[in-house]
């Protein structure tokens, strides 16, 4: 059921359990593979470790603050930050448009 959920939300780009800063999965990986966006996974090491989307930049969010610049100097680039349960996205995203980036978009999966 969720799997259809997220196909419905990207195929007809219906607002579903999405926001204006939320992506699907098929539309990160679609920018993703692009070239037009980073994808940066806010987890733990640990969890990371565990299994992660291929190409995701692990900075865990309370990193997220010092490490940013050196990943993505450019702020108006998009970025897609991902976490388990989305709490840690949506701190990484308030961090990020504190620093200035204006194209931050949460992964929901």
């Amino acid at each position: 059921m969720k799997n259809r959920l997220i196909d419905i939300c990207c195929k007809c780009r219906n607002i579903l359990f999405r926001s204006k800063d939320s992506i699907c999965y098929e539309e990160a990986i679609d920018l993703y593979d692009r070239g037009q966006a980073i994808i940066i996974d806010v987890r733990d090491k640990d969890e990371y470790e565990e299994g992660h989307i291929q190409g995701a930049i692990n900075i865990p969010v309370y990193e997220i603050d010092s490490k940013i610049g050196t990943i993505e100097k450019n702020k108006s680039n998009i970025i897609i930050v991902y976490c388990r349960t989305g709490k840690r996205s949506k701190m990484a995203k308030r961090i990020l448009e504190e620093k200035g980036y204006t194209n931050i978009y949460i992964l929901y999966i």
